[in-house]
């Protein structure tokens, strides 16, 4: 009976385990770690990109291009919800081309009468070197077969 006395007061006096205490804390630190790396890959800009749509411009008087800029993450994924300060300027080929719209990350151009390329300096905000964007503008060849 003495012995189920004993087994029974065991727990009151049981130590303070602090290995698990410092087990969740290393825990803890490790999941913000993680996060914060996550953050850095998934969320930073690594690099820009800069895709004309159409890529190319005809001398109708009509035909319009939208030069935007794509931010990507060093995984090589595009940026969800971000977006870039791009500041355009037309460098040579102004003659040729009228600037229909301005966004933050974008420009569109409308084609005037003549054949040529249009170059676009784009300077990214914070970025020292400027970027060139060729546009192209083709003439319309009509083909019969």
């Amino acid at each position: 009976m003495n012995q189920v006395e004993d087994s029974k007061y065991r727990d009151i006096g049981k130590p303070w385990n602090a290995s698990r205490i410092q087990n969740f804390i290393l825990i803890g630190i490790s999941i913000l770690f993680l996060v914060a790396l996550g953050a850095k890959l998934f969320l930073n800009i690594s690099r820009v990109d800069f895709v004309a749509n159409p890529p190319s411009l005809f001398p109708d008087g009509e035909s319009k291009t939208t030069v935007k800029a794509v931010p990507y993450n060093a995984v090589g994924i595009q940026i969800p919800f971000k977006s870039v300060q791009v500041f355009y300027e037309i460098e040579a080929g102004s003659d040729m081309v009228e600037i229909v719209g301005r966004d933050k990350n974008s420009i569109t151009l409308r084609a005037k009468q003549s054949t040529g390329d249009v170059i676009l300096r784009a300077r990214l905000t914070g970025d020292p070197i400027p970027y060139e964007i060729v546009v192209p503008i083709l003439p319309q060849f009509a083909v019969n077969y």
